[in-house]
């Protein structure tokens, strides 16, 4: 009996661990046969992925801005005009966010990064079947890498060399930094500089640097400059006080407005005191004169402020805010690069509400002269001038050319404008050193005061050349150092090394 049972329980256990191993076997092969199958193609299949030549960035004669180089066996990118162009070109920076192809380089700052879509072109793809081993065997399907859109821009080469070199030794003997926007009144951008500026070949790993590498020797000096700011692109980024170059908004505004025309003189009083406040006129504070009776032309000449502060006065705080508004102040201009600042358009109310002040006749007044709360970019100064001198405002482009729409502005009125800015670089106006270029420019100078006495102000300098009969290709340069003092003895010089590429 006892034996019977021992041979029940053998057999019950031996049909026990069969049904186990079957269902193992059924598990395996049926549930879980999709999976090792996959797991096993895995092993036989690899995919390569290559990625593709980005696009070159070139000048809009053919000159390269950023290209491809062959270093040691590795392709790189390359600026050969390093820091003459690093405001405008931008750099690379590696993005992880492909992580089957390790790290990928993309567009940090400036046209690398604006045209990233374009510049980079798609990857190639090669699949392969492989031995476990990893040797390759055979060639499935292949897609190849389609090479990145060339980019042809605006930029004139020579002229943005031309005036960055300019700007950079004026910085050698005055002022903290600078910069100077060329563009033609449709707003194509001829040369964008900022400076200090950098090599960007210093972010190119396994690169070379430029011919115009500039005094940074590496990344982390770069970075870690906090008083020169290199990266910073004072062209398009940088908010400042505008002074007199600012003068032609609200010349234009109360010809417009009808509170002045041509023949209306104003008497320079060499001051105006009100209360414990006095505003004078650079004239009488630097020589002791006043210029008696003037009209819009002669005040636009001489930068007269009594004359300024006058009409200001006439006009109102709103109607120059409105003004200002229309010529594009408090908004930025939409160039094609990131990091635009819209600068600041003060109003009675903001004063109000942030400062819990009251806007009062003294606020309009340094207003009327690009003082006081108001502050905007070179790129903001250089448009504002391309409409007071052509009536139309248009988007200013690095690459291709932006929409343009017309102001309404009375052709009269900006004829007597433009008077006034021809009268400013002839014998007599305030911008000396163009004097043998009387009656063939526009000019604007301005001197903007910054902080006190023992700060120099920004030198300011836009001017007008009218290259050809078609007011849209006129050209606009505008130049400012920071902390360089006089615009007319600063500013101006530098713009005067670009007329003989302008005029020819």
């Amino acid at each position: 009996m006892e034996n019977n049972n021992i041979f029940h329980f053998a057999r019950l256990t031996l049909v026990l661990l069969v049904a186990m191993a079957f269902s193992r076997l059924f598990f395996l092969t049926v549930f879980m046969g999709r999976h090792f199958s996959d797991q096993a193609l895995g092993n036989m299949i690899k995919i390569e992925r290559t990625a593709a030549t980005r696009g070159v960035i070139s000048d809009r004669n053919g000159k390269p801005l950023a290209m491809n180089i062959d270093n040691n066996g590795e392709v790189v990118r390359f600026y050969p005009a390093g820091e003459v162009v690093a405001s405008v070109v931008g750099y690379l920076g590696k993005s992880d966010e492909l992580s089957n192809l390790g790290s990928v380089l993309v567009g940090r700052s400036g046209l690398e990064k604006e045209y990233q879509d374009r510049l980079v072109g798609s990857f190639g793809e090669t699949i392969v079947e492989e031995t476990a081993q990893g040797v390759k065997r055979t060639e499935i399907k292949r897609r190849e890498a389609v090479h990145g859109e060339n980019v042809v821009t605006n930029i004139d080469l020579p002229i943005q060399q031309t005036a960055y070199l300019a700007l950079k030794n004026t910085l050698n003997s005055v002022g903290v930094s600078g910069a100077v926007v060329v563009a033609t009144v449709d707003g194509r951008v001829l040369a964008l500089v900022s400076a200090p500026s950098y090599d960007t070949n210093l972010f190119v790993s396994g690169g070379k640097r430029s011919d115009f590498g500039g005094d940074f020797k590496d990344v982390k000096t770069l970075l870690s400059d906090t008083e020169k700011k290199p990266l910073f692109n004072r062209a398009i980024s940088g908010d400042f006080a505008s002074g007199s170059v600012f003068k032609l908004v609200p010349a234009l505004a109360a010809l417009e407005e009808n509170k002045i025309d041509k023949d209306t003189l104003i008497e320079d009083s060499g001051e105006i005191v009100i209360g414990a406040y006095r505003f004078g006129n650079w004239l009488l504070d630097k020589y002791g004169q006043t210029e008696g009776k003037i009209n819009v032309v002669k005040a636009l000449a001489r930068s007269n402020d009594i004359f300024f502060y006058k009409i200001g006065e006439y006009l109102g705080a709103d109607k120059l805010i409105s003004w200002s508004s229309k010529l594009g102040f408090g908004e930025v201009t939409g160039i094609d690069i990131p990091g635009e600042s819209r600068g600041f358009l003060p109003t009675p109310y903001w004063r109000e509400r942030v400062l819990g002040e009251k806007w009062y006749l003294g606020n309009t007044y340094h207003f009327s002269i690009g003082q006081g709360d108001l502050t905007t970019t070179p790129l903001q100064i250089n448009r504002m001038t391309a409409m007071v001198a052509s009536g139309i405002k248009c988007d200013p482009r690095i690459v291709g050319v932006g929409e343009c729409v017309d102001l309404k502005i009375s052709e009269g009125n900006r004829q007597i404008v433009l008077e006034g800015m021809k009268a400013t670089c002839s014998p007599g106006g305030t911008a000396f050193p163009f004097y043998e270029y009387e009656g063939k420019l526009y000019c604007k100078t301005g001197t903007a005061q910054k902080g006190g006495e023992e700060t120099l102000p920004n030198a300011w300098f836009s001017m007008v050349v009218p290259v050809g009969d078609n007011v849209k290709d006129w050209i606009v340069v505008t130049v400012l150092v920071e902390e360089g003092g006089e615009g007319s003895a600063v500013a101006a010089p530098i713009a005067k090394e670009l007329v003989p590429l302008l005029l020819k």
